[in-house]
């Protein structure tokens, strides 16, 4: 991009030389007013065009170097992504497993609960027979 505002400076620069080189020879009426008239509003124009495609050169690398910053970021993100959708996985199989060991203990619980009136009843028969 640099290459396009050099050689658009330089083709400039060359047109402004060439009217100084022919400007003392150029002392007529008609070339003042084509001077005026054309010429002159031309390098004014061709300074201001530079200082724009300039400006736009200096945008685009700067819009350039942040869409890397961007691609980079995503990257980033993604690898934290999958980390995150691997703990999450992990963390699905850990719930599984306490889910599964919550039904066991309920399983083991009510097993106890059902045995406690014979429990209760064999203390009572054991309390019985040594009074």
């Amino acid at each position: 991009m640099e290459d396009i505002v050099w050689t658009m400076r330089q083709r400039s620069r060359t047109l402004q030389d060439y009217r100084k080189d022919i400007r003392k020879p150029w002392q007529d009426e008609a070339s003042k007013m084509l001077n005026r008239r054309y010429l002159d509003p031309h390098e004014d124009d061709s300074q201001e065009m530079v200082n724009f495609l300039q400006q736009q050169v200096e945008g685009l690398e700067k819009a350039n170097l942040e869409l890397v910053k961007a691609k980079d970021y995503a990257k980033e993100a993604e690898r934290y992504s999958q980390q995150v959708e691997y703990y999450l996985e992990l963390e699905k199989q850990e719930v599984k497993q306490a889910y599964h060991s919550y039904d066991l203990s309920l399983e083991y619980y009510a097993a106890t609960q059902a045995e406690l009136p014979t429990i209760e009843r064999l203390l009572n028969q054991a309390n019985s027979c040594c009074s």
